[in-house]
């Protein structure tokens, strides 16, 4: 298992280095972060994540945050490697239908679940994905296997409780998505409950319902003072990208807006399998089913489509985290066996570590974002800066990297000076800048930087863009409102505790 976790560590940063850029859409996010925390103790955007954390410690330690990104993003990915293993342990006692079997006879029927969800965790080329764009959501993928194996486990010392309460945090407040699993997996679960009945033998639930009971307590807490944890106020922009029209369901829709490896493709498509393999089980082990339940209601949250759009959208993060839990579903349809029924140890062995080069498919580091062409636009904008920059995602993060200066993609909120804001304009001609420039004199006029981009101040654009309104040119609207040209002002839940 050691051997195993050391080359997926190894083959997943390698790949991650392949590229001097750092990695994904949201690459120099993290870098930025990092570079705050680093400078001036606190980040650029604020965020309770301890993921942040953990990048900026490995960025000192190595002294650089691209590459401190790169390695700890990597270690998170290896870290889901024994953190299966242990959830697959728990798996393959309760699959057999007893918690009763002897030590001996567990030993000699073998770890199949085991084996399998620690290969899948060390091959995943979405937990190598998750690491190149999402290392927030994937800080949550090793500790939800931990929580997944301590409830199966009846574990119930002073130890088990603690590490179980410290995964369950861990997961929480990783990412938004960590939490939302974890509350999609005791609802699940207790819908499980009600479904299996009373059994004969009592069960001892008081500890961990006790553990979860304050492990909620504690987030509560922590999510009324503390940024970017997950919040009733959440509701509000998860509710904006909900749409229930018919459509295909995920992950189909995002291989044709995202270049995506066959192998990702099989593993992601594969995950609905689960659902069918979870609805055979919820019929045929009723002992099984709180387990059970516990991991189809959130799968069916992450396949169904909820939500569509584009590949930084809703929809999209969630269906990468249908793996997580369709795996352990199918394992528990595998009929156990001894490695020695079927290769020698050693072999079987060699045969896994073999298979590990695989997960270098689930991301392409040089699928970036054109930052040489956007560092070039960035040294056109006329001096001196403005004191915030409004520009398109790609662009935001890498301008304040360059310049040290405020960007953001979002549009300005109404009580900001409109000059003192400048925008980088995409995908306006300057005809259309003659056509419908505005009428009002002293307004600065546009700085073309490149074939694409234009430099324009805030009180200018948005003069343009009420003429545009206003003679009712729909093509030119569409252009204006394109992500590139970002329109939407931040959500309430974006600032809350930011101050």
């Amino acid at each position: 298992m050691a051997a195993l976790t050391l080359v997926a560590f190894l083959v997943r940063l390698a790949r991650l280095l392949e590229s001097p850029e750092p990695p994904g859409t949201d690459g120099y996010y993290y870098v930025v972060q990092v570079e705050h925390w680093l400078t001036e103790g606190f980040f650029h955007v604020r965020d309770a994540s301890w993921v942040l954390r953990v990048l900026a410690l490995g960025s000192a330690v190595l002294g650089g945050p691209v590459v401190g990104v790169k390695v700890v993003s990597a270690l998170l990915a290896a870290l889901c490697v024994p953190a299966a293993w242990f959830a697959g342990r728990e798996l393959d006692r309760v699959g057999e239908g007893t918690t009763l079997t002897p030590a001996h006879s567990q030993r000699e029927r073998g770890h199949t679940r085991a084996l399998g969800l620690a290969t899948w965790a060390a091959v995943s080329p979405t937990l190598t994905h998750l690491a190149g764009d999402f290392p927030k959501t994937l800080g949550a993928m090793a500790p939800l296997l931990v929580v997944l194996g301590w409830v199966i486990s009846g574990r119930r010392g002073w130890g088990a409780l603690l590490g179980g309460a410290g995964a369950l945090l861990l997961a929480a407040t990783a990412h938004r998505l960590g939490a939302s699993l974890l509350g999609l997996l005791a609802v699940g679960a207790c819908g499980g409950l009600v479904l299996r009945g009373r059994r004969d033998a009592p069960e001892r639930k008081g500890p961990l319902l006790l553990v979860g009971l304050a492990c909620l307590v504690c987030f509560a807490l922590l999510t009324t003072v503390l940024p970017n944890l997950l919040h009733p106020k959440d509701l509000e922009r998860v509710s904006s990208q909900l749409d229930l029209s018919p459509g295909a369901p995920p992950p189909f829709p995002y291989f044709a807006l995202r270049r995506t490896h066959v192998l990702q493709q099989v593993e992601l498509g594969a995950s609905w399998l689960g659902l069918v393999v979870g609805a055979v089980l919820l019929w045929r082990r009723r002992d099984l089913r709180p387990l059970v339940m516990g991991l189809v209601l959130p799968l069916a949250v992450c396949l169904l489509p909820l939500w569509r759009g584009d590949v930084l959208d809703l929809g999209y993060r969630t269906s990468l985290l249908a793996p997580l839990l369709a795996v352990p579903l199918v394992l528990l349809c595998v009929p156990p066996w001894h490695p020695r029924q079927v290769l020698h140890p050693w072999a079987l062995a060699l045969l896994v570590l073999a298979l590990v080069p695989l997960a270098r498919f689930g991301f392409d580091p040089h699928a970036t974002p054109p930052y040489g062409r956007f560092r070039t636009v960035i040294a056109r904008i006329p001096r001196p800066l403005p004191e915030l920059l409004i520009t398109h995602q790609g662009v935001n993060f890498l301008y304040d990297h360059v310049t040290g200066q405020e960007a953001m993609a979002w549009a300005p909120e109404p009580g900001l000076d409109r000059t003192r804001v400048g925008r980088l304009v995409w995908g306006i001609e300057d005809g259309e800048w003659m056509a419908y420039a505005p009428e009002q004199e002293g307004l600065p006029p546009p700085v073309r930087l490149d074939r694409d981009y234009v430099y324009v101040r805030e009180d200018y654009f948005e003069a343009f863009l009420t003429r545009v309104r206003a003679e009712g040119d729909e093509e030119l609207l569409d252009r204006l409102t394109d992500w590139h040209n970002p329109s939407a002002v931040r959500p309430a839940s974006l600032l809350r505790n930011h101050d």
